[in-house]
């Protein structure tokens, strides 16, 4: 069974009072430490048919989230920051396309 994935327009999100980032952790495999650069990231949010979960996928480093609340996966999707060393290894390998 194949899913089918919808692309949506982000909507702006009020930020939280007294913070510019969410208080959630960064979420495992996306340390802070390689954060690569300020750069927004081509991040495409979806909505799985097959699982019944919104997803958000990284066009640069393949990097993904997936949760049942749609506003998690927005923050994901505003908080991420690539890997440059991933990033630049796929851009590599599939000769310059995106991930």
């Amino acid at each position: 069974m194949t899913a089918r994935v919808t692309t949506l327009r982000a909507r702006p999100r009020p930020r939280r009072p007294g913070s510019a980032f969410s208080s959630r952790p960064v979420p495992a495999g996306c340390p802070a430490s390689s954060w690569a650069s300020s750069a927004v990231p081509p991040v495409i949010l979806g909505w799985d048919d097959v699982r019944g979960l919104h997803i958000a996928r990284c066009e640069r480093c393949a990097d993904s989230f997936a949760s049942d609340i749609a506003g998690e996966v927005e923050d994901w999707a505003e908080l991420h920051r690539c890997d440059a060393e991933l990033a630049a290894l796929l851009a590599l390998v599939t000769s310059g396309r995106a991930a």
